[in-house]
């Protein structure tokens, strides 16, 4: 994790996977604290671009809030801002909870409306963390999965029997269309898919590439 100033920078099998989380839809919650408010936003982002615009977004949204202090990761970018407040106070444990919570593609924001009370740093920084706490809490959290992608196609009676094989490997399949032949893309967590042929061996098989997964 890289910082300057008080603006930091930053499949063989299931047991063996390291699965991140994110949310789909954003949450929101408001804490008051010695009449200030904090009001904590949890939003699912998947570019720079679109972290930018939704900062930009709440500013408009909160026009007279004092302090706009945010965390977020996206995969390997990792950045947070106290916006003013104490240093360490906001967007330091804003960052450290999202790690510790192993998500990932989120943008976690907490606003605040300076009430005229300090609160001091201890109390400030545990009010931030609680607020960040509690838009977690209420979220929908999904995890994330990176999954091999395979295109198949059957003849109607090996499509029953790769069903049976689905449900009994454990692995996931969608689009299903049916023509002459049943078509379907195959969701593996490794890159063992070739390896289905010796199942099917009258059935083609096609390398599609890597999808990301969201599962509740």
């Amino acid at each position: 994790m890289f910082c300057i100033g008080f603006d930091y920078t930053i499949l063989e099998t299931k047991s063996i996977i390291s699965l991140m989380n994110t949310i789909l839809e954003r949450n929101e919650i408001t804490l008051v604290r010695d009449r200030s408010s904090f009001i904590g936003v949890l939003i699912h982002v998947t570019s720079l671009e679109s972290i930018k615009q939704h900062l930009e977004d709440i500013r408009k949204q909160y026009p007279k809030a004092k302090h706009y202090c945010y965390a977020y990761i996206l995969g390997d970018k990792k950045k947070c801002s106290d916006d003013g407040e104490p240093a360490k106070t906001a967007g330091r444990p804003l960052l450290e909870l999202l790690e510790k919570k192993e998500m990932d593609e989120v943008l976690l924001i907490v606003v605040r409306y300076f009430g005229g009370v300090l609160l001091g740093a201890s109390r400030l920084m545990s009010t931030y963390l609680e607020t960040g706490v509690n838009v977690l809490s209420s979220a929908d959290i999904v995890s994330i999965e990176n999954k091999y992608v395979y295109h198949m196609s059957f003849s109607y009676k090996e499509f029953e029997e790769f069903k049976r094989i689905a449900k009994k490997l454990q692995f996931s399949f969608e689009n299903v269309s049916y023509e002459d032949r049943i078509n379907v893309d195959v969701l593996l967590e490794d890159s063992s898919g070739e390896q289905l042929v010796n199942y099917f061996p009258h059935a083609s098989l096609e390398v599609m590439g890597k999808k990301k997964v969201y599962r509740r």
